[in-house]
């Protein structure tokens, strides 16, 4: 008897816990999301949307030959050669020895700028061959630059 009480009690439970509020899933999305979200590319259904386009000058370079501990940089120059102002949202390294840095703020149609990129070897000898990935309100929205060179110790 005593069994039957709990399970009756956790089936109450378990119907008045799972409370519709009835509003659909699509329509509570749509009203926490903000109507000023960077236009993803991959989702528009207008194929004469002005876009914005990142062309890099190069997107490799080689830094040749370096001694442990070295810190080398260089900028990877761009220009935004769509029609819609640039926006790049992240640029990501794929280790902690290469530290990217790059425009916070909107870069208009025809603009150019720099994406700059710091190896440190410290602690790194031999080969290296490093993938630094741009994220942009671009279509496909992420550019891969690449460096490389040798690192020899002391």
């Amino acid at each position: 008897m005593r069994f039957i009480a709990v399970l009756i009690f956790i089936t109450a439970f378990a119907f008045t816990s799972c409370k519709q509020t009835g509003k659909s899933d699509t329509a509570q999305r749509d009203s926490v999301l903000s109507g000023n979200l960077v236009q993803n590319p991959n989702t528009l259904s207008n194929a004469t949307t002005k876009l914005p386009e990142i062309t890099f000058e190069t997107t490799t370079h080689d830094f040749g030959k370096l001694t442990e501990g070295d810190k080398v940089e260089y900028d990877f120059r761009f220009t935004n050669t769509g029609e819609a102002p640039l926006i790049i949202s992240e640029v990501k390294a794929s280790c902690g020895c290469t530290t990217p840095d790059w425009p916070k703020s909107v870069i208009k149609a025809g603009e150019s700028n720099a994406v700059k990129v710091v190896y440190n070897s410290k602690g790194h000898p031999g080969e290296f061959n490093k993938g630094i990935v741009v994220t942009a309100n671009t279509y496909p929205n992420q550019t891969t630059l690449k460096i490389t060179g040798v690192v020899f110790k002391k």
